[in-house]
């Protein structure tokens, strides 16, 4: 049973663009990258009013980039999700780790195996919950939720409900609060596949900066606005 508490997503947009500008090869963005990601999950982690965290890894449209971007950038999700496995963090804090994905056949193997491991490692754990979402697209996981054996018994019979849908997404929980990054001119609301059906009613905070630059304190923006929103609707 996990603690009352927020769920927050994060989109981190800018990788390739952040290392081009900087005129260095896109795996040192994606490097730069997993750094970033690595401070935002502590940072979300430490949060007591946080719960739930959800990360956009990789879409399923992503699968489409050049071969060899993508092994190396395989190669640094093995090794961030290797270091979970461990990860002091993860354990003192109860983190139930899971991997979301609507294409898993797409996924490597290595990647697959060391995700099992890490479910195998917190599956016990309350806490919290971190969902990593690698070959993973909103659309795809309601078409996969509304075409289970169960739901389309229920469908025939008595129609779908939206609790009847939730239940069978990979990820279950509304999400209350979304970043993204990216260096637009205006603040973007963009989705890109990220849980379509639990951002129905989410916050959006846009950092103007790509992913390898961001810093605590825009987390902590982030939040603060968050928690403004929320005390404002509440009135």
């Amino acid at each position: 049973m996990y603690n009352s508490g927020y769920h927050i997503g994060v989109i981190p947009d800018g990788n390739r663009r952040w290392a081009n500008k900087n005129e260095l090869h896109p795996s040192e963005g994606h490097k730069k990258g997993a750094k970033s990601m690595e401070l935002f999950v502590n940072w979300a982690i430490k949060n007591p009013a946080i719960n739930e965290i959800s990360i956009y890894g990789l879409s399923e449209e992503n699968f489409k980039r050049n071969p060899k971007e993508l092994s190396n950038l395989y190669d640094i999700y093995y090794k961030g999700l290797s270091d979970l496995v461990g990860s002091k963090t993860i354990h003192e804090n109860k983190v139930n780790v899971n991997l979301i994905s609507t294409s898993t056949g797409n996924v490597p193997g290595n990647i697959l195996d060391v995700c099992t491991e890490l479910k195998s490692e917190t599956k016990y754990y309350g806490n919290k919950m971190l969902n990593i979402l690698i070959g993973y697209t909103g659309q795809s996981e309601i078409l996969k939720s509304v075409s289970s054996p169960m739901n389309r018994v229920k469908n025939l019979l008595f129609g779908l409900s939206e609790k009847d849908v939730s239940k069978h997404l990979g990820v279950k929980n509304e999400c209350d609060l979304v970043i993204r990054t990216g260096e637009e001119e205006a603040r973007r609301e963009a989705k890109s596949g990220f849980l379509l059906w639990q951002s129905t009613y989410s916050e959006y905070y846009h950092i103007p900066k790509y992913w390898p630059e961001v810093q605590e304190k825009d987390f902590d923006n982030a939040w603060e606005y968050f928690v403004e929103s929320r005390r404002l609707k509440g009135k």
